[in-house]
């Protein structure tokens, strides 16, 4: 039997008070941590820079997978400053899976404008008409929908990414090392001998390029890679550091053959939130671009803006719902063409 209150060599007593003290901190340790999580989770809109971008906005899977988010469809009209609305119908929409990430989306693009003679009836009051029947020239939008298709391995990480202009598909494959950066970088022209448009089945397929790169780790926080072209060439190198947390810091590209060079640096807040992005590149002289982000208390993504040099390009605002509290539009003032861009967000729910 064991003596009550002490280990079974009987050598000492457990003192009461310091089990109790380390239980509580142990349980606040993990308290804390889920708070962190949750904080880094509340964010829908993710500004971290990532190796492969998928779509033309980046959200946060674990955000859409808490809030089981199916599909957001984002309408953006402009408000030219002094002028009514223009609705160009423009869209974008993203389709998610059940783990958060993204496995279909589609964006439109101007292809043209078209000038209409439509008709408008005359104005009666009374039985009388105090304004004539008249026709009157309107500007018609005609777009294109860019459509495009996501798949994952096991890991969670992008191995093809396919967009379809028209008849013809673009295509990305990736391939990644052992210790998950990408390795091999393909990209492909294809044909769909499907008839169904809808799904995809490979008919011609026409490799681009292909790049391969390598990766060498000089310290614990900066990462040397080479990037090597289809003839087996290196044409471009990088530097790139990080720091104590895994957050990319700053990568420094140079190209081989050439006198071109590109640079981007991030900054980043306590909690880990990107809040200032800075990319300069000298291929038609020196280009400086700067993006400033700002969160609220919970971590979501409530403005950007953007500058070119000393001049600022954009403001975007973000709006929340009160209920979800997730976004539900955002207000992008546009300085260059003096005008507002209104983009609203519609979801779907699993």
């Amino acid at each position: 039997m064991f003596a009550a209150g002490k280990r079974s060599s009987g050598s000492f007593e457990v003192d009461p008070v310091k089990t109790f003290l380390k239980r509580l901190k142990k349980r606040l340790l993990i308290f804390f941590f889920l708070l962190a999580v949750m904080h880094l989770q509340a964010q829908l809109i993710s500004t971290k820079p990532v190796e492969i971008a998928v779509g033309p906005v980046n959200f946060n899977p674990i955000v859409v997978k808490q809030n089981k988010i199916k599909s957001i469809v984002l309408d953006m009209v402009d408000k030219p400053d002094g002028a009514i609305i223009i609705d160009r119908d423009a869209t974008q929409g993203f389709e998610f899976d059940a783990n958060g990430k993204i496995v279909r989306y589609y964006y439109t693009i101007l292809a043209r404008t078209e000038t209409q003679e439509v008709d408008v009836p005359a104005v009666k009051h009374r039985g009388r008409i105090i304004r004539p029947a008249s026709t009157k020239t309107i500007l018609k939008y005609i777009n294109d929908t860019v459509f495009a298709n996501v798949f994952y391995d096991d890991e969670n990480r992008v191995i093809i990414k396919r967009t379809r202009i028209g008849d013809y598909y673009d295509a990305y494959y990736y391939e990644y090392n052992e210790k998950g950066k990408i390795k091999k970088e393909t990209h492909c022209r294809e044909t769909n001998i499907s008839e169904n448009k809808n799904e995809f089945k490979l008919g011609v397929q026409t490799i681009l390029s292909s790049e391969t790169f390598e990766y060498e780790q000089l310290t614990p926080i900066q990462l040397k890679k080479k990037c090597i072209n289809d003839e087996g060439r290196e044409y471009k190198k990088a530097i790139i550091n990080y720091d104590s947390k895994g957050n990319k810091l700053y990568e420094n590209y140079d190209f081989i053959v050439s006198w071109m060079h590109e640079e981007s640096d991030y900054e980043y807040n306590e909690q880990s939130y990107l809040v200032k992005k800075i990319y300069i590149n000298n291929q038609s002289g020196e280009v400086r671009l700067e993006s400033i982000y700002e969160y609220d208390a919970n971590g979501s993504l409530i403005s950007e803006k953007k500058m070119k040099g000393t001049e600022v390009l954009n403001e975007v605002s973000y709006l929340f719902d009160d209920a979800t509290k997730l976004v539900k539009s955002q207000i992008d003032r546009d300085f260059k063409n003096a005008s507002i861009g209104i983009i609203k967000y519609a979801y779907t729910y699993y």
